[in-house]
């Protein structure tokens, strides 16, 4: 089956279409004039839209976030409940940056009731900027491993790196055409740190006003200093264990280069200040969620690490074509399953019990491939956004052809966008810790 081709059961959806911006450039211009600009949430994108509205020429006077007590970027930080106490709303304009979505319903309500109005003087990033993009520096990695489509043979065949010229180039023209663009990750499937460009590529994106998000297995560190001292916005290391069983989840990895990349990381932010947030995305198999987890958790405190438990799955791009034409998962990744908590069969019916959602990586778009062509989702090897190149098409002839296919739609009626559903929750069972899917 040609996952591209239309039949009359694919109408295509209406959720599966890009959103566009409520507030314009020159909009939010006239309600912030004479306002003090606050961002709650220090996190990626609060710390990028930072950047880029002092990048644009507007004057950001705070963030507010309780667990920071020194200031961010050279912002003064305020905690929350002092704000709302002392702040009048007539005089300010708000930013709820938090990507919780409990406690970003709550800031909102909070800010409401505080005198603040949604649309006038209270907005979330989507109401400035519907797009988190993927600018992919690097189409090569130097890990194979089992769960994803780089592990398969032959994937890194005819795959290059992004010079920073062209980054630039990239970047450029996507701030021009998303003006409150603020974060970008630099990443899909090749790793960013064999790209010999990534310091000066990071250094650009700051230049812009651009936040960066990087992650990285940590088995390079030839390029490892001067790319965390060039300061990017957050750096994801993923892990699937310790010893053993984290070089089998990072196929063709070591825990030594591993556990010395991160105690690196820590060690430059910690002797130069580096504003830069630290994340272990801990993937769960059905052995690591007990010692090893634990030995994981007090490293990451000793190293200013955040970890976060996700559930382990296969990629998605090989459970499309199996959904869709039960074309056979690679014998790759039939052993990889073995392992996983749940399998493809089980995630497969839970995720079509969510496919009436929406697709929570839609607003991932758009997704610059390493040889400058755009993809139709992050999450996805193929297929392409047409045959042109980003540099050469305006943004908005990607987006008309993109919402006219019907990929999104055919994977959505699948269930498919909600396979990689990898939020969860660690809890106490009696049998041990078990996995409690969110």
């Amino acid at each position: 089956m040609n996952i591209n081709t239309m039949t009359p059961a694919d109408e295509l959806r209406a959720d599966a279409k890009l959103k566009t911006a409520s507030v314009t450039l020159d909009s939010f211009r006239k309600l912030a004039s004479g306002k003090a600009i606050y961002i709650l949430s220090v996190n990626l994108e609060g710390m990028g839209l930072a950047k880029r509205f002092r990048r644009l020429g507007f004057k950001v006077s705070g963030f507010i976030d309780s667990r920071y007590t020194h200031p961010v970027d050279g912002l003064p930080v305020h905690d929350m409940a002092a704000f709302f106490n002392y702040h009048d709303a007539s005089d300010s304009l708000l930013i709820v940056a938090t990507k919780d979505r409990i406690w970003k319903q709550k800031s909102l309500k909070r800010a409401t009731l505080a005198g603040y109005v949604r649309g006038e003087s209270l907005f979330t990033p989507l109401d400035l900027c519907p797009y988190f993009p993927t600018i992919e520096i690097a189409g090569k990695c130097n890990l194979f491993c089992k769960t994803c489509d780089m592990g398969l043979p032959g994937a890194n065949k005819g795959r290059g790196h992004m010079s920073k010229e062209t980054f630039r180039q990239v970047l450029e023209k996507m701030t021009s055409e998303i003006p409150f663009l603020n974060s970008v990750a630099l990443y899909t499937w090749g790793e960013p740190l064999v790209n010999p460009d990534i310091a000066d590529i990071i250094k650009i994106a700051n230049e812009m006003g651009v936040a960066t998000e990087v992650s990285t297995n940590l088995e390079s560190h030839k390029h490892l200093d001067d790319f965390v001292l060039a300061e990017p916005g957050q750096i994801v290391a993923p892990c699937a264990g310790i010893g053993e069983r984290y070089e089998r989840g990072r196929t063709g990895g070591t825990w030594d280069n591993y556990l010395k990349g991160l105690q690196r990381i820590s060690e430059l932010k910690r002797k130069h200040g580096l504003n830069i947030s630290l994340r272990i995305m801990y993937h769960i198999y059905k052995d690591n969620l007990d010692a090893d987890y634990d030995e994981i958790q007090a490293i990451a405190e000793e190293l200013g690490f955040i970890v976060i438990p996700i559930v382990a799955h296969l990629f998605p791009g090989q459970v499309l074509r199996y959904a869709l034409s039960g074309r056979k998962i690679p014998e790759v990744m039939q052993e990889a399953e073995e392992n996983l908590v749940f399998g493809l069969e089980e995630q497969l019916q839970f995720a079509e019990g969510r496919k009436h959602k929406p697709c929570h990586i839609l607003q991932g778009f758009p997704t610059v491939a390493w040889d400058g062509r755009v993809l139709h989702c992050c999450n996805m090897q193929t297929p392409f956004v047409g045959n042109k190149a980003y540099l050469d098409t305006p943004l908005d002839e990607f987006i008309d052809v993109r919402d006219q296919s019907s990929f999104c739609t055919k994977c959505m009626n699948a269930g498919v966008h909600r396979f990689f559903d990898v939020n969860m929750k660690l809890q106490e069972g009696e049998n041990g810790r078990e996995v409690v899917r969110l």
